[in-house]
């Protein structure tokens, strides 16, 4: 993997809480600006396909499914309160 270096402008506050971290979590703060950049990217992408999933399905269920999931939450909720 090839390394490119790069420039950024951050706050100062965010800067002196990102060398701080970097230091308890035991790593450069190049590295530790390249993992919250990866975690970032990560939950974008995680996010991206929730949200087409959720469009996906988003009032799709039929009207038998409609039904079963309310006679199962109406027997989960019964023994739910028969063990407490």
């Amino acid at each position: 993997m090839t390394n490119i270096k790069t420039g950024i402008s951050i706050d100062s506050e965010l800067f002196k809480k990102a060398e701080k971290t970097a230091a308890k979590l035991n790593v450069t703060r190049s590295r530790f600006f390249q993992l919250a950049l990866e975690n970032y990217i990560r939950q974008y992408e995680n996010l991206s396909i929730l949200n087409k999933l959720n469009s996906l399905y988003a009032d799709k269920v039929s009207e038998q499914e409609h039904n079963f999931q309310k006679l199962m939450k109406s027997y989960l909720k019964k023994h739910m309160e028969d063990e407490w």
